[in-house]
């Protein structure tokens, strides 16, 4: 801690967290937020509209001038600007987030929420999918991250943190918009939108596509389409009712050219949703939310295929040709065995949820609530039947929060979570935050936080047999059996400075997170009698609670604005991870920062640029370290107004220190430029 003093206070004086005042970025999207004036506030950390003074924990708010000046083209990318974060790139198609580490290409410990529905996906590994999210970045309102676990407000998959994404009213959007990207390695973007009245509804349809050929040197070029809808319909002076739709279909390159069993091909997959949300404002002030959503996914993937068996086993495996036609007649395999890799995945979710806000006399807010979500996965390729796996969940929540001023506020709440593979589990919450004057506020929480299993961990039977006879010859997984919810115990202390105008702040957050029940991989011996030839001793893996880590550290974080487009930041993260695992002990790196900028130039130019440090870390994987490695990017943008017509003209470039590994050694990102025209009218 003596180190890391010194950093702390030298990064302060550069200013950090994203934590802008509502008066900076006024908007119809949230109009329930004025009741606080030009104070900052948030939406999502405790369920309830608070002040960022009075959060219960640390927030970084990411707002839509921030996310115009990024120049990022999706979503993933500008987590860049929350302190904690570690971004990379799986595939080009795949972006991977985590919170203080502890993932490898499933981010699988941290939550997405868009507009109330759950966009958290673990039935077949990956949690957190980014390119299945139909939202386009030019419809976003604000994002708030919410850095520690949430548990007690969103559920397990809350289990370190929560991303809150915002999407602007249908109303708040213009008539017309375009967006047109062209860059290198292949780089395209397109976007439409419009926005029409429907007699006393608002309507906003968007419709975009991204294509990129790729990270080098992998065969993983993609091109990804999406449509998303938003309906704003006031039903009366005290009903309101949004719609929202959205599909996406991606289209991606895997695998290579030299390998039989991941052989180039193409995959493709889609997402599709629909959600209701229905608002009611009662007399005494009270607000009634019911939020109603159904989500599909599919997968295709043709895999790969051996049309000669009896050939992979003598010329790649190394069986002799005598050894592998006593192998064929002792189990009764035909002579012209072929094996069949193919993979089609599918997965359904229905969600339910009743929310009820209530004052408690002059000093106390209560939100209270519960829901029921059913999901159904089926892949035969996955778990070896071809039946849906059901899994049933029920939840109870409740947030209070209570006033003592003008120094005291207290948050206190709990989630209750019934599933049918875990059973019930409560996760708690307890936060204090002193207000020593207007402008300086400390805070204390403590949390503790559950994460159900998936499905895939604790029963995929991943298995390649025979086609005909169906023997197996390998299993790549076997199931875990009853595995135990991953647990989180949080502590953090906090420090926040707002400037009076509420233009500029400073937050601290130190934290420590205990976590046991820790999933990690071991091998034994395969479920399956006789063991999978194929596999060495027998043997495949499986998913047990054998491991433990605590993430020790602190994140200083800072903004000094001086006009809505216009503000110099940074961040800094020292994490210290302890683990009886080694790829969880380097899973993040030790240190890391991140400083950006932007200002108004004359004659409506704007420049806007970050520079930032991730440390050396691994990606759950101690055979494959990423060396530290500086990342920079900058644009400049010119904007023209034509009658009702903006146009925007906007150069950038990424990576400009050069190029970047951020997943694997071998697997370069290099410097990107760009060039994006909008036109809204």
């Amino acid at each position: 801690m003596a180190r890391l003093l010194p950093l702390l206070v030298g990064v302060s004086m550069l200013g950090a967290s994203l934590s802008p005042s509502l008066a900076a970025t006024p908007s119809a999207a949230a109009t329930e937020l004025t009741i606080f004036g030009d104070m900052p506030v948030v939406l999502s950390a405790a369920r309830l509209i608070q002040p960022l003074d009075d959060a219960p924990g640390a927030v970084t708010v990411i707002d839509r001038q921030m996310i115009e000046a990024s120049g990022a083209r999706d979503l993933a990318e500008l987590l860049k600007y929350a302190p904690g974060f570690q971004l990379g790139r799986f595939k080009g198609a795949t972006p991977l987030t985590t919170y203080h580490g502890l993932s490898d290409d499933q981010s699988r410990r941290m939550l997405v929420r868009v507009d109330g529905r759950s966009a958290y996906s673990p039935y077949f590994g990956s949690a957190i999918e980014w390119a299945k999210l139909s939202v386009d970045i030019d419809d976003i309102e604000r994002i708030e991250v919410f850095r520690g676990s949430n548990s007690a407000a969103y559920g397990s998959n809350a289990f370190l943190g929560i991303v809150d994404i915002v999407t602007r009213p249908a109303a708040d959007t213009p008539r017309f918009r375009t967006r047109i990207t062209e860059g290198a390695n292949g780089l395209q973007d397109q976007m439409v939108s419009v926005r029409q009245r429907l007699g006393d509804a608002t309507a906003r349809l968007t419709l975009g596509q991204n294509r990129s050929d790729g990270t080098d040197p992998n065969h993983d070029s993609y091109r990804n389409q999406r449509i998303d809808g938003r309906i704003d319909w006031p039903l009366s002076p005290d009903d309101t009712l949004e719609i929202h739709l959205g599909f996406v279909d991606t289209r991606a390159d895997e695998g290579a050219a030299e390998d039989i069993t991941d052989p180039e091909r193409s995959t493709d997959s889609y997402t599709g949703f629909a959600q209701a949300r229905w608002r009611r404002q009662l007399a005494s002030g009270d607000e009634l939310k019911l939020t109603y959503f159904h989500q599909e996914e599919r997968y295709t993937d043709p895999g790969f295929r051996l049309p000669s068996l009896s050939s992979y086993l003598i010329n790649v495996a190394g069986f002799s040709p005598a050894a592998v036609n006593a192998f064929f007649v002792s189990n009764g395999i035909p002579a012209d065995a072929y094996v069949d890799g193919s993979i089609n995945n599918r997965a359904l979710r229905d969600d339910i949820e009743l929310e009820h806000q209530t004052l408690l006399g002059e000093r106390a807010r209560l939100v209270w609530g519960g829901g029921i979500r059913n999901d159904r996965v089926r892949s035969e390729r996955v778990f070896s039947r071809d039946d849906d796996i059901h899994i049933r969940q029920r939840r109870l929540f409740a947030n209070l929060e209570y006033r003592l001023p003008p120094m005291w506020t207290f948050n206190a709440g709990a989630m209750i979570e019934d599933t049918s593979e875990t059973g019930p589990r409560v996760s708690p919450r307890l936060a204090v935050n002193l207000h020593l004057n207007k402008q300086l506020t400390t805070r204390a929480a403590v949390s503790r936080g559950y994460r159900n299993t998936s499905p895939f961990e604790r029963q995929a039977d991943v298995r390649y047999a025979e086609a005909r006879s169906g023997y197996v010859l390998a299993q790549t997984l076997q199931p875990s059996g009853d595995l135990r919810p991953e647990k989180v115990t949080a502590h953090e202390i906090g420090l926040r400075f707002q400037s009076t105008d509420g233009f500029s702040s400073i937050d601290l957050r130190v934290f420590n997170e205990e976590i046991n029940q820790l999933l990690e991989r071991k091998t034994t011996a395969s479920n399956i009698s006789p063991p999978p030839p194929l596999n060495s001793k027998g043997e495949s893996p499986l998913y047990i609670n054998g491991a433990s880590a605590t993430i020790n550290g602190a994140e200083l974080s800072g903004v000094y604005r001086w006009g809505t487009d216009a503000w110099i930041g940074g961040h800094y993260t020292y994490t210290d991870i302890d683990s009886n695992v080694i790829e969880a002990q380097i899973s993040a790196p030790r240190e890391a920062f991140f400083l950006f900028a932007a200002t108004q130039l004359p004659w409506q130019w704007q420049l806007s640029g970050g520079w930032g440090y991730m440390g050396m870390m691994s990606w759950y994987d101690d055979d494959d370290w990423i060396h530290g490695y500086h990342h920079a990017s900058a644009r400049i943008a010119k904007r023209w107004r034509t009658g009702n017509t903006t146009a925007e003209l906007a150069v950038g470039m990424d990576r400009i220190a050069g190029a970047v590994s951020d997943y694997r050694p071998e697997i370069s990102r290099p410097p990107e430029g760009y060039v994006t025209l909008r036109l809204t009218y």
